[in-house]
Order: structure tokens, then sequence, then C-alpha cells
């Protein structure tokens, strides 16, 4: 377990550490080191994540075919589970292929998340310089860890980045864009009938659950953690916008766009419009036979 932590620590988090470093060392904010070395690793990732949102992006749009093969071979697994790899391949899409890049994105974020936690969590500026590479410049004070940006709005909002944050603002904002994220990936439903349905209704409890656990650790863990996150789930929206567009954001979530009963009673008066043109007709017709039959009687005579 050791020689795979001192692999891992080797090649990940300890280039990120002195990264983050270095950028502090040029910026001399923290607060944006964090922001600047979440979006390198991001870029970094950017290919693999890409290639993951359009397969993502291909299977959804085979969500019709999928649903009809899982309705023809219901009762064989089998049959049902090569009738999908056929699809599959029919399209291009190979589902092996998305776990390598969501492999590479845990690692980096791994890596990023335990070079903060370096950093951040009960550092001392012994550990912090042994930490370093020699030919990067050490340090002879602590790195400051105040966060600023938001007292321009109060003065009491001043967050350290090494404790959870007082002031909530980032765990909420990460929530928040959690939500926004997750409901992009959401497709928008084609049906307009009832109200919910039960996979709709457990897809926006997952949803809710997701966010309070986002919330939650953000909460718990130092403040530069919930920064990072925060900064990470901003670009990967951004990222989806591209792909997926907006998703199901701007819809309210299990409302019906229709009433089925108002829907009944429509349907019903169209009907009654319809028949109402054929009813007028045969009406005519017979009064004009009637009137015809009138014409044509002769006068009685006196």
């Amino acid at each position: 377990m050791d020689l795979i932590k001192n692999l891992f620590n080797a090649l990940l988090t300890y280039p990120i550490f002195n990264a983050l470093m270095e950028l502090y060392h040029l910026l001399g904010d923290l607060g944006l080191s964090i922001v600047t070395l979440t979006a390198i690793v991001f870029l970094t990732t950017f290919p693999f994540t890409w290639k993951q949102l359009t397969t993502t992006r291909a299977i959804q749009a085979l969500q019709p075919q999928l649903a009809e093969i899982k309705r023809r071979y219901s009762n064989d697994p089998m049959a049902r589970t090569e009738a999908e790899r056929a699809l599959y391949k029919d399209h291009g899409i190979s589902l092996s292929s998305s776990f390598g890049p969501l492999l590479i994105q845990s690692a980096a974020l791994s890596g990023l998340f335990f070079a903060l936690n370096s950093v951040l969590r009960n550092s001392t500026l012994s550990t912090i310089n042994r930490i370093m590479y020699p030919f990067l410049a050490h340090f002879s004070t602590l790195p400051d860890l105040n966060l600023t940006w938001f007292t321009v709005f109060d003065a009491f909002w001043h967050i350290s980045l090494g404790y959870p944050d007082p002031t909530h603002i980032l765990p909420l904002l990460t929530g928040l864009i959690t939500f926004m994220q997750m409901r992009m990936a959401q497709p928008v439903t084609q049906t307009s009938e009832t109200i919910m349905q039960a996979t709709q209704a457990m897809q926006f409890i997952m949803l809710l659950f997701s966010v309070g656990i986002t919330v939650y650790f953000a909460w718990q863990f130092a403040a530069g953690v919930a920064l990072y996150r925060l900064v990470w789930l901003a670009l990967s929206m951004i990222q989806r916008y591209f792909v997926t567009g907006w998703g199901s954001l701007w819809i309210m979530p299990g409302l019906a766009t229709s009433d089925p009963g108002n829907a009944s009673s429509s349907r019903h008066d169209v009907g009654t419009q319809q028949t109402l043109p054929t009813s007028n007709k045969t009406r005519r017709h017979r009064g004009g036979g009637s009137s015809a039959r009138r014409r044509g009687r002769k006068p009685k005579r006196k």
C-alpha cells in the first residue's frame, strides 16, 4: 500500500503541488493560483472528457432504439445484450473507450485534491519546502491562505482557504453549479402526457441527493478544496453546453406541459367539431329535398 501511495504522490500529487506553489510565487494570491491550476488540469483532461461526453450524447440519441430492443427481447437477456452491442457497433460507439477518459480524469482530480490538502491542511513551512523540487524557489514564510474576494460585498465575508468556509458562499455556489450541470446532462423529455414518470422522479431525487452530497463535503473540507471544485464544475458546465446544449436546465422538473383531462376534453371537442359539418350538410340536404318536393307539388284545384 505504501508503494502505491508513494508512486501516486510522485506521479500526480507532488507535481501538481509544485505547480501550485510556483503559481503562487508568480501571482501572489493562493485563490487565484488554485483557479489557474484547476483550469490547467481541466484543459489537460479536456480531450478525454470531450470524448466521454460525445459518447454519452450518442447513447442518449439511441434511447428509442434501445427501448424497442428492451421491449422485443424482454424475456431473453442474452439476445437483448447482443442486439444492443450490434446497435452500438453500427453507430460507431465503443462503451469500453469511455472508461479510459474517466480513469484519467479521476486520477487528475485526486492528485489535485491531495495537493491542495498538502498545503491547506495542517501544513508547516518545513513540510512545504520538503515537497518542493530543489530547482524551484522555496518559501521563507507560509503562503497567505486568506481569500478576500468577497469582502467587496461585505467586510465580514473573509475566507481562510485552509479551513471550512464560514460564510458558506463557496459550498452553496458549488451546489448550485452541480444542480445546473446535472440538469444540462438530462435530455429533454419528448412526451407531454401525465405529470411525472417514475424514472423522471427517481432522476430528480438522485440529482437533489448529489447536490446535497456536494454541498456537505464542500462544507466540511477546506475552502480551498471547495474553490477548486467550484471552478472545475463551472468549466465542466461550459464544456457540456457545447456538447448537449442546455438540456433540461430551463425546464421545470417533473411538471407536465398539458393536463390529461383538458387534453381529453379537447380531443372530444375536436371530434364534435369534425362531426358538425356532416350534420349541417345532412340537414341542408334534407331541407333541400323538402323544398324541392314543395316546389314540385301541384296546387290544389278549387
